[in-house]
C-alpha cells in the first residue's frame, strides 16, 4: 500500500485536470501521488519535456530503463517497458538492459548507456565522458546528465512512497513476450 494516497481526479484542483487526460499522463500512480502538489507536478513535467526533447524519445527511454535497472527500481522499470516499446525500443533491447549487457547497441547508444550507469553510480571517468563527447553535443550531454540524475532521484522517491504497480505483477528485468502481451495487451515486438 502506498504511503501517500493516490488522488482521484475529483481530489485535484480543476486547473490541473488537463494533466490527467489519456493523451497526457493518464492514470499512472506516480502522477496521482505527485498531484498532492500539482504546481510541482506541472513544473516538473515542463522541465522533463525539455530534457526529453533534447534527447529524443528512444534515447530517453533507453536512459530511463538503464537507470531503473541500475537502481533496481521495479516500479519505474515496469512503467517504462510499455512506454519504451511505443518509442522504438525492442523487447530484445530491454532484455539486454535488464541483463546489464549493452554490447548489442550501436556505439552512440552504448556510450550513452555506459554514461547513464556511471552517472547513476557517481563514477563518471574521463574515459567515459570523452567517449560520450565524441557522440553527443555538449547540450545533449547536459540533458542526458540531468535526466539521469532526475531518474535516480525519482527512483528513490518512488521507493519512499512505496508505489504499487499499475496492472499488478512486475514485468521482470528480462521480460518475455507472453508477459508483455498479457500485461500490456499488445504485440511484444
Amino acid at each position: 500500500m502506498t504511503r501517500l494516497p493516490l488522488l482521484e481526479l475529483d481530489d485535484i484542483p480543476n486547473e490541473y485536470h488537463h494533466l490527467f487526460t489519456d493523451e497526457y499522463l493518464g492514470d499512472r500512480h506516480i502522477f496521482r501521488a505527485w498531484a498532492h502538489n500539482p504546481e510541482v507536478l506541472e513544473a516538473t513535467l515542463e522541465y522533463l519535456n525539455t530534457l526529453y526533447d533534447e534527447l529524443g524519445d528512444r534515447r530517453k527511454e533507453l536512459v530511463i530503463l538503464t537507470v531503473a535497472r541500475a537502481r533496481r527500481a521495479r516500479y519505474e522499470w515496469h512503467q517504462h517497458v510499455d512506454i519504451a516499446r511505443e518509442r522504438g525500443v525492442t523487447i530484445d533491447e530491454m532484455r539486454a538492459i535488464g541483463g546489464d549487457d549493452f554490447s548489442s547497441f550501436a556505439e552512440s547508444e552504448f556510450v550513452l548507456l555506459q554514461y547513464a550507469r556511471a552517472v547513476e553510480s557517481g563514477a563518471v571517468t574521463d574515459q567515459i565522458h570523452d567517449a560520450l563527447a565524441r557522440e553527443y553535443s555538449p547540450a545533449e550531454i547536459v540533458a542526458a546528465g540531468l535526466l539521469i540524475d532526475f531518474y535516480v532521484g525519482l527512483c528513490n522517491y518512488i521507493a519512499s512512497v512505496d508505489l504499487p504497480f499499475e496492472g499488478g505483477e512486475f514485468v521482470g528485468w528480462i521480460p518475455d513476450d507472453e508477459t508483455i502481451s498479457r500485461l500490456f495487451d499488445g504485440d511484444p515486438s
